[in-house]
């Protein structure tokens, strides 16, 4: 984050921590697509289960070999999965009716709510700087407005406080996450009972 940026978050006593936390959480930061199943469809996977299509359809089996290839691995080689340091899911191939920027703008609403929350203003300058440094400050104002309505049935003061509540107890392994790139679950994952300081899992 800007040093400048840090410093006026600061000066309205909020957490610049925080605030880059809720962008790696929505994935505006440090997001990856990779395939969904790729290692589904090694050669030595797709041999195997071309030898069970002879096995189980007889004569028949090259019909159904040729829908299992091109209907149903196309369909799944269009699936990707989208990982944040955080949080990770797949995602379709045409996913059309997500809003564009979605991650963006949920990161953009929390931060919004943490800020009035914090100095009783949303900050929208402020706002305008971390997310889009180069466009003026009326055109994201009127930006926000047009997509406000998206998150009309969110509880906004509850989501903040969940978040909260994440960051408070994990406070230690977010800087970590944070600080090396490596994804919060994997760390999770591979860590062991005894290295996580007797923490059970």
């Amino acid at each position: 984050m800007d040093a400048t940026l840090q410093k006026e978050i600061e000066g309205m006593k909020a957490n610049p921590d925080f605030v880059t936390f809720v962008m790696a959480w929505h994935g505006v930061t440090d997001a990856a697509k990779v395939p969904f199943t790729v290692e589904k469809e090694s050669p030595a996977y797709q041999r195997k289960i071309k030898r069970w299509t002879q096995r189980d359809w007889g004569t028949e089996w090259r019909w159904y070999w040729k829908e299992i290839s091109n209907e149903c691995w196309k369909t799944r080689r269009q699936v990707v999965l989208q990982r944040n340091l955080f949080t990770m899911e797949p995602r379709g191939s045409n996913p059309n009716h997500r809003p564009r920027n979605e991650s963006l703008w949920n990161a953009v609403f929390d931060l919004r709510n943490y800020f009035i929350t914090i100095d009783a203003r949303p900050h929208m300058g402020l706002l305008r700087a971390l997310f889009y440094p180069d466009q003026l400050e009326d055109t994201f104002t009127k930006e926000w407005a047009e997509r406000k309505s998206w998150f009309k049935d969110e509880k906004g003061v509850e989501r903040l406080e969940k978040l909260q509540l994440f960051y408070t107890c994990h406070h230690d392994r977010i800087q970590e996450t944070l600080r090396t790139g490596t994804p919060f679950y994997e760390k999770w994952e591979s860590a062991s009972p005894v290295s996580q300081s007797g923490v059970s899992r």
